[in-house]
């Protein structure tokens, strides 16, 4: 998982922040957001949780899902992060 969202965090430098957190080592943040399953992807905007999907994907399917959360609820991407 980490290797595809390299590229995409690199493809999509400046427009989104990728960030990937080990809740082994920080399990606050797990329990915070109810993380069930690894690998689970959460994109944020405007401070709050606007999709969630679980499992690995391909740079291209992680980059069509956070296109599609943010689409449908109408933040600029530059305003989100994954």
């Amino acid at each position: 998982v980490a290797p595809e969202l390299q590229k995409v965090a690199a493809r999509q430098a400046g427009r989104m922040l990728i960030v990937k957190v080990n809740t082994d080592v920080l399990a606050d943040l797990g329990e915070r957001f109810q993380i069930r399953s690894i690998p689970t992807l959460a994109v944020f905007a405007g401070g709050r949780e606007i999709a969630r999907t679980a499992g690995a994907r391909p740079a291209a399917e992680i980059e069509a899902f956070i296109a599609n959360a943010v689409s449908s609820t109408g933040t600029r991407e530059r305003e989100t992060h994954a």
